[in-house]
């Protein structure tokens, strides 16, 4: 059992590593989370599933990503997402929401592709409408509890977030 999961841990470090590697550098006001920090059951036994998603936010077609990481001057979890520029060169870094430290042991993120939602238009209200995500969306969930997504709005050139859970 100690050799599994001495095994796993090493693939998993090897995992977000790699995926750290193919994302630009972070910003010296972040850092990335260490696998103590996020190894939960929940997460299938994997600290980076859930932790680092990629996509086309912003319909584009260049590679961006969204990671949970450490905000060193809050000690908060925050979901950041960086786009990248028409030459691919550089990143524009975009901070969407934070959380409390231990929220890391139920929130998650996944990208999730155009499709159609259904969300609360107003988190305190049980009004629904609904939406077509023109690109990728990520979507920040708790392990048990309310989940939203965040979408490129290409007309006001920025993310929005839609309820989908309360």
């Amino acid at each position: 059992m100690a050799s599994y999961m001495i095994k796993r841990t090493l693939i998993v470090l090897i995992s977000i590593l790699s995926l750290q590697a193919m994302d630009p550098e972070l910003p010296k006001a972040y850092r990335y989370l260490d696998i103590q920090e996020v190894f939960h059951k929940w997460r299938h036994e994997e600290p980076g599933q859930f932790i680092f998603s990629g996509g086309d936010f912003n319909g584009d077609s260049r590679y961006d990503g969204a990671q949970l990481v450490v905000k060193h001057a809050t000690n908060q979890i925050v979901l950041l997402v960086f786009l990248q520029d028409f030459e691919g060169q550089s990143f524009h870094w975009i901070e969407l929401t934070s959380f409390p430290m231990e929220s890391i042991e139920s929130v998650g993120i996944q990208v999730i592709n155009p499709m159609e939602i259904t969300f609360f238009k107003n988190p305190k209200s049980n009004l629904k409408s609904r939406l077509y995500l023109m690109t990728d969306a990520i979507n920040l969930f708790m392990d048990e509890g309310p989940a939203s997504v965040f979408f490129w709005d290409a007309g006001e050139k920025t993310f929005k977030r839609a309820w989908l859970e309360k």
